[in-house]
């Protein structure tokens, strides 16, 4: 009788140690995933929020072009959303290209 207590003490303990190895196993994989999972997750809100500040940097482009009133969008370059320059509203108009045979117009924009 001893010997069959010995005997079903190493299969249970075989057993429960090819139980612990498979548990750690899958643990390991679904480890992997969630880190996956996360990391096409943050790539994810990464781009949202770089397409996000793009645009509201486009936005707030607009409003100093055009010299508009209001508050700018904090962005990731514009944290504090302080006003910008004016750029591209200059009432002076564009020089002409060298050589150009004719002024730059509306209807003549590169002044050809």
């Amino acid at each position: 009788m001893p010997e069959q207590n010995w005997l079903n003490r190493q299969i249970q303990n075989g057993v429960a140690g090819v139980g612990k190895f498979a548990g750690n196993a899958v643990n390991t994989v679904g480890n992997g995933v969630t880190g996956a999972g996360k990391g096409v997750g943050d790539g994810i809100s990464n781009a949202a929020r770089g397409w996000g500040d793009g645009v509201r940097s486009y936005g707030n482009n607009i409003k100093d072009s055009t010299n508009a009133s209001g508050p700018r969008a904090a962005t990731a370059s514009n944290p504090l959303g302080v006003r910008g320059t004016a750029t591209g509203a200059s009432t002076a108009r564009p020089a002409g290209r060298a050589g150009a045979k004719g002024a730059q117009s509306a209807s003549n924009p590169l002044g050809l």
